[in-house]
């Protein structure tokens, strides 16, 4: 049996800062030590990303403060998202000329016109906490006739209606609505000797510390009914999978098991048994395990594709990690990554063809999609620090990830829009199913 060779344990492959290189037989987990050292490959070569001038190819939108109590708070919400959705060019306020006194929740088109609106996001709130309410109206100052969008929302807390806000004028224009309310779970070292898993909303607000254990604690992955579930260190120094609010392990092993996937009813999750690392398949109560890849390589990071007949995964098995797809059964293996060589951290989009991943470039990491029909391969971070973990968020348009740059950020998938939401390091990104 060969030994398992060291990408596995870097920080990048998998956010693992605390493990030690794998060896023929499975160890306990050690305290968290310096990152182990990966060799520097090729570079990627002529790939390259061609930025058109994002001002071009979003919709100028201006969003005046709300009337009434939460007013602010609402608008806040609503001009963040859009901004993020990498959709909208939210318009300054400063320039507007309209009498929005005057005006109320209608237009007068003309002033909106000389700032260059498109659309106009009027509303009024009333109520406060939970029981806010809003009466919205959208409106194009090229057809003013009538708003092309008219709602009340409520009652709900100002960011709840904000961000629902927000995902009906992304669905009114794009006729699929956001994402903005869902949540993105990742580990971070938490204090000495700790790692713990976290969950922020994909705005950047709310973080939330899920795990206090004072063990090592990595992967977290999302499952039925929005459960959370993610590997910590055993007693005896190996890792288990656990679900958040439950007291025992879902599966344990003389040995490692890790970055559990879920999709179409079933589990998928790496185990190291008898010294090596295969990806099981499963019920998601951990019972009915049954080896898919039976192969003497390095075989982890499974991902389900949309549909949850296919599994995107990461293995050694030609010399170097590379991204790998197979069927529900372990048929089908193949590879999809060519370019590189230190490729992982997959995540499948939601249109089923696209995968992201990070990649290793002469510069650090980077993230990068394929589409795995075509193997038509773009790049989508260049020359700003070393990026990865990708995780596309449920629709498809937006693409979290973890940067050295300092935090996690979003960039939309063309690698537009590349905004920081959180400080401070994240890894092993997992967006929310909506």
């Amino acid at each position: 049996m060969r030994s398992h060779a060291p990408w596995i344990a870097t920080p990048i492959a998998l956010g693992l800062v605390a493990l030690p290189l794998w060896v023929t037989r499975a160890q306990p987990v050690q305290p968290p030590s310096q990152p182990q050292q990966v060799t520097e490959i090729p570079s990627m070569g002529d790939i390259t990303i061609t930025l058109a001038p994002l001002e071009r190819r979003l919709m100028p939108v201006a969003v005046p403060t709300m009337r009434g109590p939460q007013g602010d708070a609402v608008t806040q919400v609503v001009a963040n998202d859009l901004r993020l959705s990498v959709l909208f060019r939210v318009l300054d306020p400063a320039n507007f000329t309209a009498n929005l006194e005057t005006e109320g929740l209608n237009i007068t088109p003309g002033p909106w016109l000389s700032v260059g609106a498109n659309a106009v996001v009027k509303a009024e709130t009333s109520g406060a906490g939970d029981a806010t309410r809003v009466e919205l109206r959208v409106w194009e100052p090229g057809r003013p006739a009538a708003p092309v969008l008219s709602r009340t929302y409520g009652p709900g807390n100002p960011r709840a209606l904000g961000h629902r806000i927000a995902n009906d004028l992304i669905q009114q224009y794009t006729r699929t609505p956001g994402v903005f309310g869902t949540r993105i779970a990742f580990s971070r070292r938490s204090g000495r000797l700790r790692r713990d898993i976290f969950t922020v909303d994909c705005d950047g607000q709310n973080l939330a510390q899920l795990t206090s254990n004072r063990r090592l604690s990595y992967t977290p992955s999302w499952g039925p009914g929005g459960s959370l579930y993610y590997s910590s260190q055993t007693p005896e120094g190996f890792l288990a999978l656990f679900r958040h609010g439950s007291p025992g392990a879902v599966v344990r092993a003389d040995g490692l098991v890790m970055g559990a996937a879920f999709g179409g009813g079933r589990m998928a999750v790496m185990l190291t048994r008898d010294g090596n690392s295969d990806i099981f398949i499963g019920n998601p109560d951990g019972t009915g395990l049954r080896n898919i890849t039976n192969n003497p390589a390095i075989d982890t990071s499974p991902v389900f594709s949309p549909d949850g007949s296919r599994i995107a995964f990461v293995s050694d098995r030609s010399g170097n990690p590379q991204v790998y797809v197979m069927d529900l059964n372990g048929g089908g293996q193949r590879r999809v990554s060519y370019a590189g060589g230190y490729n992982n951290g997959p995540s499948w989009s939601s249109d089923g063809q696209t995968i992201a991943y990070a990649g290793r470039t002469s510069g650090g990491m980077d993230i990068f999609s394929i589409n795995t029909a075509t193997g038509a391969l773009r790049r989508l971070t260049e020359g700003s620090g070393s990026n990865s973990d990708p995780s596309f968020a449920p629709d498809g348009r937006l693409i979290a990830y973890s940067s050295t740059r300092g935090g996690i950020y979003l960039m939309n998938q063309d690698g537009l829009g590349q905004t920081r939401i959180l400080p401070g390091v994240g890894e092993s990104l997992r967006w929310e199913p909506r």
